[in-house]
This record gives C-alpha cells, sequence and structure tokens, in this order.
C-alpha cells in the first residue's frame, strides 16, 4: 500500500516540488513497482527486492522528503 500512496502522492501538482528531490530513477522505480503491485499481483514481484524497496529504500526516500518539506 506504501507504494501505491507514494506513487499517488508523487502525481499530483502540489507535490512537484518535493518530487524534485527524487532522482528520476527513483520515480521510475516507484511507479513501476506500483503498475506490478497493482495490476500484475504480487505474483509477479521478487519478494526479497520488494521488502528491501518497503523497508529501506522507500523509509529513506520518505525520510528525504519530509527533511525538504519543512
Amino acid at each position: 500500500m506504501v507504494v501505491i500512496r507514494l506513487a499517488a502522492l508523487l502525481e499530483r501538482s502540489e507535490f512537484a516540488g518535493l518530487a524534485e528531490n527524487l532522482s528520476a530513477d527513483e520515480i521510475t522505480a516507484i511507479k513501476a513497482t506500483r503498475n506490478i503491485a497493482a495490476h500484475a499481483g504480487y505474483v509477479g514481484m521478487n519478494d526479497d527486492l520488494f521488502w528491501a524497496a518497503v523497508t529501506i529504500r522507500i523509509p529513506a526516500m520518505v525520510a528525504r522528503l519530509l527533511a525538504e518539506d519543512s
């Protein structure tokens, strides 16, 4: 769910300034992961990579976004 919500927020114009704090590769990865989770189902995912994304990479990105927002 966190991947789906993060991707949705990054697509909203009011968060465009925050999205600039993420690399193009990070945004592409978030959107691709969202698309796999939402449309292909979790069967198509590598569990280890997905776990690393939601426990390590996404929290680090969110921390950067929150730091920029304050």
